[in-house]
């Protein structure tokens, strides 16, 4: 859906054929994403291996997105006390 929404944006005919327009944008596209995902898969691989391989780094892993997960909950609370105008101060 993507494709079809943006694509034809770019697409002008008086640059050339539509389908030899299409297909270089085709490949562009191909090409870059296998770039982004090639490149997320190969750090994801290395990461695993590298947690799975070492307690002392799961460890921290899962402490930072514990602490991650607590400080989101309080700015949250913060975010929604002001809001709602609820404070102590009244």
């Amino acid at each position: 859906m993507f494709i079809f929404a943006v694509y034809p944006q770019f697409i002008r005919p008086h640059y050339g054929p539509l389908w030899s327009q299409a297909l270089v944008m085709g490949i562009m596209t191909a090409i870059v994403q296998l770039a982004v995902y090639g490149g997320l898969a190969l750090a994801a691989g290395t990461s695993r291996t590298l947690m799975t391989g070492n307690p002392g780094t799961t460890i921290f892993i899962g402490r930072a997105a514990g602490a991650l997960f607590i400080g989101v909950a309080l700015l949250t609370a913060w975010q929604g006390m002001i809001t709602f105008g609820i404070t102590t101060y009244d």
